[in-house]
């Protein structure tokens, strides 16, 4: 009978630790850190999230293609 109780509350042990770790690593993904890259510059926002993945973002919007001029295109056959 022992065996049996000891394998039981191994079991339920691990399974308190697994759910523990899934918890803390959920949290992390949920919460990431904010990461300054001198190298992006200004216009850029980096996360890390987990320790692992670095996600980054432009914080600036950028100008619409249907703002610049159009550049001319010219047919240097006919001229």
């Amino acid at each position: 009978m022992d065996l049996r109780r000891t394998g039981k509350i191994l079991t339920f042990v691990a399974a308190v630790l697994v759910c523990g770790a899934a918890i803390a690593l959920s949290l992390a993904l949920a919460y990431p850190q904010p990461v300054s890259s001198p190298a992006l510059g200004a216009g850029w926002q980096c996360h890390r999230s987990a320790g692992l993945v670095t996600t980054c973002s432009r914080t600036s919007q950028a100008e619409p293609l249907a703002l610049h001029p159009r550049a001319v295109v010219v047919d240097y056959r006919r001229v």
